[in-house]
């Protein structure tokens, strides 16, 4: 049985592992975020970078240096600026660099073989012509102009547009190296992965005092919230006992005591007399009925055999008054649910509430009742092979005015169980209740 420590300590228990384990998820999906998006992120940072230093030296340096002389290829010109050019590039800063003319001729390249020739433009560098504009990637050096550079891998691909000496419309190309994303890359995972798990850390050390005490809030309304409900466990059987001992006390004696004074009256009725004999007969009957149907119901209301002789006894005489009527009934109920007084009776009330909607509403020839434990829950199932219910289930039964179905859901709701009536494919209809185990466990 479990007390209200281990309850409390379990739920505390639960809680901070959940805790943690939702944290170190955070942690590692920010994580993971940060390394899946560092390689763009770094490309986006050098595409940038490059961007912006070759429009600078376009503008500063290689505009000035580029005359008619040189758009006329004449060797003494293009040797100046082919002199400034390399001397750029010495440093490894730049790798590659062209110039272009708008009919897609190469003024000058780093690579002599293709100076002069003539290739087809992309969409995005024509329009780069008559502008100061500028367009960057990084490359994989596929297009038919990088023949000579493909040996190079991937490089950072910049096009700017600028004006030559004498106002031509012309287009600065020069190619970066890589090796400083993969520098960014590793400086991002290790920066922004630090500083973002450094700020979850201290997030989830600020959120774990609150999530421990919200764990003990629901703890106690959890506590309290068992505690009416064996209260009200508790006034339910109470109040059912009281109502049974004013019957027994009441109704039953007077029944008893009409009983025994009828024959009395009758051995004073004269002989002739058949008409008021039959009368009395017919009086004397319908007592013994009543008699047997209040006895019926003083059993329902409390049953002494689920004091006395267990759940399966007084399921067993639930079950006796259907076979009587020519139903059979198989009662199946697992010894662990009668551990337990108040789940004993959450049971036979179950029981008792499919037995008798089976014998007013099915028409049924078999009926079952099973009663199982499901790890922490009880299972009772009350299956019968009559007409069915039809479509809606329990809700339709309920809308229909089946108040000992609906309190009976009220019920289990309230415990935190559920209840199911449902029509059978092959025809009948089975009703299922859920509910806890433990629901008679008291607190030390």
């Amino acid at each position: 049985m479990t007390t209200a420590t281990e309850r409390s300590s379990s739920v505390l228990r639960h809680a901070t592992i959940r805790f943690v384990v939702a944290s170190l998820t955070a942690l590692a999906l920010a994580a993971a975020a940060t390394v899946l998006l560092s390689q763009p992120l770094a490309e986006q940072l050098a595409v940038r970078e490059a961007s912006s230093r070759s429009t600078a030296y376009a503008t500063a340096v290689v505009a000035p240096l580029v005359d008619a002389r040189v758009l006329r290829q004449e060797p003494d010109a293009t040797a100046t600026l082919a002199r400034f050019m390399r001397s750029r590039m010495a440093d490894g800063s730049i790798t590659h660099m062209k110039i272009w003319t708008q009919t897609g001729r190469v003024v000058w390249s780093d690579e002599p073989a293709v100076n002069g020739s003539s290739y087809e433009l992309d969409e995005d560098v024509a329009s780069l012509f008559g502008t100061t504009s500028v367009t960057a990637e990084v490359s994989e050096l596929d297009k038919a102009e990088n023949a000579q550079e493909r040996g190079d891998g991937r490089l950072i691909e910049v096009y700017v547009g600028f004006h030559a000496d004498d106002g031509s419309p012309l287009v600065f190309e020069a190619y970066w190296p890589t090796e400083r994303i993969q520098q960014d890359v590793g400086d991002i995972r290790w920066r922004f992965t630090g500083l973002g798990l450094g700020a979850l850390l201290v997030l989830a050390a600020t959120l774990l005092p609150l999530a421990l005490s919200l764990a003990r809030r629901v703890d106690r309304g959890l506590a309290e919230r068992e505690a009416m409900v064996r209260h009200a466990l508790s006034a339910s059987d109470l109040e059912r006992r009281r109502i049974a001992e004013d019957l027994h006390d009441g109704i039953v004696q007077d029944i008893i005591g009409l009983r025994y004074s009828l024959p009395t009256v009758a051995a004073a009725v004269p002989a002739e007399a058949t008409g008021a004999r039959e009368v009395l007969d017919r009086a004397q009957a319908d007592l013994a009925r009543g008699m047997v149907g209040v006895r019926h119901l003083l059993t329902d209301l409390y049953p002494a055999d689920l004091e006395r002789g267990g759940l399966t006894v007084a399921v067993e005489e639930l079950a006796e008054r259907l076979r009587q009527s020519g139903t059979g009934v198989d009662v199946r109920l697992d010894p662990g649910i009668d551990g337990d007084v108040a789940v004993a009776r959450l049971t036979y009330r179950v029981v008792r509430e499919g037995l008798r909607n089976v014998t007013k509403h099915a028409h049924a020839q078999a009926v079952q009742v099973v009663g199982t434990v499901e790890g922490e829950r009880v299972c009772v199932e009350v299956r019968d092979d009559g007409r069915g219910i039809g479509e809606g289930g329990l809700d339709a039964a309920v809308a229909e005015g089946h108040l000992g179905l609906r309190l009976l859901e009220d019920t289990l709701r309230t415990l935190g169980g559920t209840l199911l009536l449902t029509s059978l494919p092959e025809g009948g209809t089975t009703l299922v209740a859920r509910f806890p185990l433990a629901l008679g466990a008291e607190a030390d």
